[in-house]
Formats: structure tokens, C-alpha cells, sequence
């Protein structure tokens, strides 16, 4: 992943022995920028942690970790340092507009505070609404349905074989409640909405389970 080499040493900008380097030509990877879409997802407790732990390890944050690993796990290593290289892809770098005055006239509104939770999914399972990039998301779906897989529970495995190994899976699952499963699993679908609370107390929001959290990546 990147976080190493762009540490350690600068990326050559010249390619050795000459060879002409390899551009990723996909006009729809060009600008990767955007969070458009969304997906809903949950992920066991213990990979929740693991995964902040590593990002933590990393000097990185969670989202850009999540941005890199999907853009790796779909186009390959070299795209992702070619998007780099190249201010392209999750690197994009729109060109400069002109600022208009009407930009310093549009009114500003105040958000009021709000926490999404589900009630009785119980505190070992970490609701996810994560934002994202739509030609992300539908390459994803493309592998999930080439798996017979819903989107949801493809992203989930390949999280968790990557954070934590292709032997743990089948045992943590185990270790989950069956009903709470179902329950989490009908909010993914989009067949169970979360409820909401207005401007909670430290208290109050120490208390809920089922949390939502959001991912922006």
C-alpha cells in the first residue's frame, strides 16, 4: 500500500531501463474524487478495532486506508500509484473555477445534531454507512454478483480477510448473536431504517447500541 513508499522515498518519476511506464486508460478512473453513493454495511466489533488499530500503526486515517485498500483490491497496486503520480483517481485534483460572487451570497444553515442507532443489534456489531465513489462501489458490485454474493457481505469479507486473515472469519461469525445478525442484516438490505435522536447527551449516546457510524472516503 502506499503509505510505506510515499514515506520512505519519493515515486520515480522516470521508469528504469528505459520502458515507457503504464498509464491506467480508463476514462471513468480519471476522477475518483467525489462521495456520490453510499453503502450500508456491518461489520463485528473486533474488526472494527483492528482496522483503527492499523490505521493508527500506519499514521493514516481509517477512510484514506479504506480509499487506498479498495482502489488496490479492484485496479491493482501500479493503478493506484499511477493515480498518484498522475493527480488522477482518489488523487484527483479538479481544476481551479473562478469563484463567482454569487458563492458569498448563498445563505448558511445551522445542522442540528443527530445520532442514527438500531435499537436491539446489542454493542458486537458496528453499523457502517459508507460514502464512497460510484464507479467504486459499482466495480464492487460487479465482483459480488461474479460471487453470487450481495454487495454488503462481499465488502464485509474481503475486510475481513485482509485485516484479519482468511482463518478467523468462520469462528468470530460464530461468536456473533444470530438475531442480532438478522437484524443488521435487514438494515443493510435497506428493509430495516435506523432510528434517530435529536442533539443526544454524552450520556444518552454512551448508552445506545447499535450506533451508526459514517465513513467518508
Amino acid at each position: 500500500m502506499l503509505w510505506f513508499s510515499f514515506k520512505k522515498k519519493s515515486i520515480e518519476s522516470t521508469p528504469r531501463d528505459g520502458l515507457e511506464p503504464i498509464h491506467i486508460v480508463r476514462p471513468e478512473l480519471i476522477d475518483l474524487l467525489g462521495n456520490n453513493t453510499q453503502l450500508r454495511i456491518w461489520l463485528p466489533e473486533s474488526l472494527r478495532g483492528a482496522m483503527d488499530q492499523v490505521a493508527q500503526h500506519l499514521d493514516t486515517t481509517l477512510s484514506k486506508y479504506l480509499r487506498e485498500y479498495f482502489v488496490v483490491y479492484l485496479y491493482g497496486n501500479h493503478a493506484l500509484i499511477d493515480m498518484y503520480k498522475n493527480k488522477t483517481g482518489i488523487f484527483y485534483e479538479p481544476p481551479k473555477e473562478k469563484i463567482l460572487e454569487d458563492d458569498f451570497n448563498t445563505p448558511m444553515f445551522s445542522r442540528v445534531r443527530s445520532v442514527e442507532f438500531i435499537p436491539g443489534l446489542g454493542k458486537n456489531i458496528v453499523p457502517f454507512k459508507v460514502f464512497l465513489h460510484a464507479q467504486i462501489k459499482a466495480d464492487l458490485q460487479l465482483l459480488a454478483d461474479k460471487s453470487e454474493m450481495a454487495l454488503s457481505q462481499f465488502v464485509r469479507e474481503i475486510l475481513v480477510s485482509h485485516v484479519l486473515g482468511h482463518t478467523v472469519w468462520p469462528e468470530r461469525q460464530q461468536m456473533l448473536n444470530t438475531e442480532h445478525i438478522a437484524i443488521a442484516n435487514e438494515w443493510e438490505s435497506g428493509h430495516l431504517e435506523a432510528d434517530s435522536i435529536r442533539e443526544p447527551s454524552t450520556k444518552e449516546e454512551d448508552s445506545l447500541d447499535g450506533k451508526v457510524e459514517y465513513l467518508h472516503l
